[in-house]
């Protein structure tokens, strides 16, 4: 599988193309970024524009204005793309929408197995337990991080309010109500990511976590992804569909 890169020389640029060295079955053959390039092994520029090779799959771990360029530019070619850059505004995830019509995409806040199954379980918990408790989320990144909150923060906050009657905040309201969730960002040192939900009620507290300790787990679940994309119609996936599979 060959694979294009934007976001070449970030955090997780770098991870995935580290991580892809001890997969001969995979290459990336061209990167996208404006920062200078790191000696990654392969060319990296600084526009989708200047790419001439050819790829199976583009892999976005970048920011919201490149993500924009690389779903246009995906939409053009008609090459599959797995969207992996979280705090996406309304302006992009409409071009994701159309992107989605003329190839296939792949978008998910974070793209870990574990996850998804706190997701799930926050769904049963919401079900379970009802409006008589107050939901509190924390998530702690490193202090470069561009978006607060997190994507999977959201994830996680969305996942807890399906029914519709609890509203999601970022800053905690005085004084508190209990059809609020409120999620707490923290960013300090180099955290990789930790996410925390905490359900209380009355002498109770129920609690879930998940502690990311390696950066590979999501250059894994991209990898994961693109594989999954190659040959699929156009369309907009999710986490839940590569579950599926």
């Amino acid at each position: 599988m060959k694979i294009l890169l934007s976001g070449a020389n970030g955090r997780m640029g770098q991870c995935l193309a580290g991580y892809l060295s001890h997969r001969p079955d995979c290459t990336i053959v061209a990167g996208v970024d404006t920062a200078p390039s790191s000696g990654l092994g392969f060319p990296v520029y600084d526009d989708l524009s200047n790419i001439s090779q050819r790829a199976d799959v583009l892999i976005d771990f970048s920011v919201p204005e490149a993500t924009q360029n690389a779903l246009l530019y995906c939409a053009e070619k008609g090459l599959p793309c797995v969207i992996c850059t979280t705090g996406l505004p309304e302006s992009v995830l409409h071009t994701m929408r159309f992107a989605a019509c003329e190839t296939a995409v792949f978008c998910s806040a974070n793209l870990s197995l574990c996850v998804s199954l706190m997701q799930e379980l926050c769904r049963q918990a919401a079900q379970t337990l009802g409006m008589d408790v107050a939901v509190d989320i924390v998530e702690a990144h490193h202090s470069e991080k561009k978006d607060s909150p997190s994507g999977t923060a959201l994830s996680l906050a969305q996942a807890l309010s399906e029914s519709g009657e609890r509203q999601i905040c970022t800053e905690t309201p005085i004084p508190r109500r209990r059809d609020q969730i409120v999620i707490h960002p923290m960013r300090a040192g180099n955290l990789i990511g930790e996410h925390t939900v905490l359900v209380t009620r009355h002498n109770e507290q129920f609690l879930l976590r998940h502690t990311v300790y390696s950066r590979e787990i999501f250059a894994a679940g991209a990898l994961a992804a693109a594989e999954f994309l190659i040959g699929k119609p156009p369309g907009l996936y999710k986490m839940k569909d590569l579950i599926k599979k």
